[in-house]
């Protein structure tokens, strides 16, 4: 439970720890960009707007692996508005989709809807809740705290096919 909550907080990015399945939100690729006759801005890209080598890793989702507090930062800054998100070496593929083309890209993201995002938190308050109610209903009866026995044993309850949490054995009785 401690390194699932951690990861939470801390976020997924940058280590080897696979991102949960329910961080897994719809959000499509669009771009901003300028042609000779007009300036266009959210155009949605197309699976053969993008390269070759970019379009498995790109697409209509993204695995969100940033931490609770980027991700409630992210929904505070632009209440209401979708959220734009740039991929990887967004600028990069902006340059390469503007070679031998009639029009410029200037700006590559993934929009948003703050509800999906609402969505993560949601799922890391709810499962956060979960844990603690099994926890609290496994101690005896007026045990105020649980023993570090009791959180640390090692048990492995799933939460969600890529996510495992352990849990004390005593939760499943």
């Amino acid at each position: 439970m401690r390194t699932w909550a951690l990861r939470e907080l801390q976020g997924y990015e940058g280590t080897d720890v696979p991102i949960p399945d329910y961080r897994r939100i719809p959000a499509p690729l669009v771009m901003d960009g300028l042609t000779a006759r007009f300036k266009f801005r959210e155009q949605p890209v197309s699976f053969f707007d993008l390269p070759d080598f970019a379009r498995d890793s790109l697409g209509d989702g993204i695995r969100f692996g940033k931490s609770v507090g980027q991700i409630e930062s992210l929904i505070a800054g632009q209440p209401g508005d979708s959220v734009r998100i740039a991929p990887p070496m967004a600028a990069e593929l902006a340059v390469f989709m503007s070679q031998n083309s009639h029009r410029q890209v200037l700006r590559l993201y993934w929009t948003v809807d703050p509800s999906a995002l609402e969505g993560i938190l949601d799922q890391v308050r709810t499962r956060l809740v979960q844990l603690v109610g099994e926890l609290r209903a496994a101690m005896p009866h007026g045990q105020k705290d649980p023993t570090p026995d009791q959180v640390a044993q090692p048990y492995r309850a799933s939460t969600s096919p890529q996510v495992t949490i352990p849990l004390s054995p005593s939760l499943h009785r």
